[in-house]
């Protein structure tokens, strides 16, 4: 009798026991699942400065200082870029000094300072409205723009709604248009939702979100194997407001071109099969490169197996191979100094990472 409790106590601890690591297990995979989402002590965030919920007689709580609520939580007083509020990694995109380890989409520092209207984009709350194009968009076409709104240039550029670029464009209040997707469920990236768009750049409601491939540190410590990973809707993205510059009507469609066009297949041919000289594949590697992350490409595909290698006749040279994305330490937002490149001189330049004769 005793030895059969015992098998029965000892049958039952198993089947608890086994419950409870399936459940651990769970419990981690729901962690690991959402780990992009924004969980923890809420007035982390919600609370950093005084008077920032406030409420009418009798009416529900509102957020004030809403326009300043991007720029204030991604900005950082010293030279990181990366910050701590609450259990939360926030990516800074604005440092009031000269940053360090500037992230994917470069920093707006540089268009904070004296005459740093060419180095990149003038948000609300970090730079005045640009002097050349009194707030208009260079080459924007009304056409190139899907959300229902079009571009106001009679307001100034923000980090979303219709006149920014996160969030739903088809929502005119850049605060509407971000609102709660930093609390949504935000896996898989495939563009159905604002949460569910790369980097929350939605396009419109109606219109499919980017997608891509988030790198965890924002590209803090980038390399070759450690990155974001794009696909062309980023093109479609800065189309939205910049559809005239680097479209068909102003490059043509043979070379030479006026300016350079996006979304053309790197080349699996000539100079082109030479992609980031600087850095060969191993040995026996035919048609592969390895990815350069001061001329990035742009995947026709998106596969946990991309990693650092670069194939020409497959990937393509899309807007961010050149530019930055907020703000650089270059004239036009360019990843290099155009000044700098001198065809047939041997040096740095993201052109030559592509048109790897001209450096030689």
């Amino acid at each position: 009798m005793l030895v059969y409790k015992y098998q029965v106590m000892k049958k039952n601890g198993i089947i608890i026991l086994g419950a409870f690591f399936l459940f651990v297990a769970f419990a981690a995979l729901a962690c690991r699942e959402a780990e992009a989402k924004i969980t923890g002590d809420c007035e982390a965030c919600h609370g950093l400065y005084p008077g920032m919920l406030e409420s009418a007689p009798g009416g529900p709580l509102k957020f004030v200082l809403q326009n300043a609520l991007c720029v204030d939580c991604h900005t950082n007083s010293t030279r990181d870029t990366l910050k701590h509020i609450g259990q939360v990694d926030v990516p800074v995109v604005f440092n009031h000094v000269e940053p360090v380890k500037p992230l994917a989409g470069g920093n707006f520092y540089y268009v904070s300072r004296d005459f740093g209207d060419r180095y990149g984009h003038n948000v609300d709350g970090i730079a005045p409205v640009d002097r050349k194009h009194n707030g208009a968009p260079p080459g924007y076409d009304r056409q190139s723009d899907p959300s229902v709104i079009g571009y106001n240039p009679g307001k100034t550029l923000a980090c979303s709604g219709s006149n920014g670029c996160h969030g739903d464009r088809n929502i005119e209040d850049p605060f509407k248009a971000i609102m709660k997707n930093h609390h949504a469920e935000d896996r898989p990236i495939d563009g159905s939702t604002t949460a569910r768009s790369y980097r929350f750049l939605k396009i419109t409601g109606k219109e499919k979100g980017v997608t891509g491939i988030e790198d965890d540190e924002w590209e803090r410590n980038r390399s070759p194997k450690k990155h974001n990973e794009y696909t062309s809707g980023i093109n479609r993205l800065c189309a939205n407001c910049h559809g005239d510059l680097h479209g068909s009507i102003n490059t043509g469609k043979e070379s030479p071109w006026l300016r350079h066009p996006t979304g053309v297949i790197l080349p699996e041919r000539g100079e082109y099969l030479k992609y980031n000289p600087d850095d060969p594949p191993p040995p026996g590697k035919t048609g592969e490169r390895i990815y350069s992350t001061e001329a990035p490409v742009a995947r026709g595909s998106l596969t946990s197996d991309l990693g650092e290698i670069v194939r020409p006749g497959s990937d393509s040279v899309f807007c961010l191979s050149c530019h930055m994305a907020h703000a650089g330490p270059y004239k036009f937002s360019l990843r290099w100094d155009y000044d700098a490149v001198t065809a047939g001189e041997a040096g740095k330049g993201a052109c030559f990472i592509c048109h790897t004769e001209k450096g030689e």
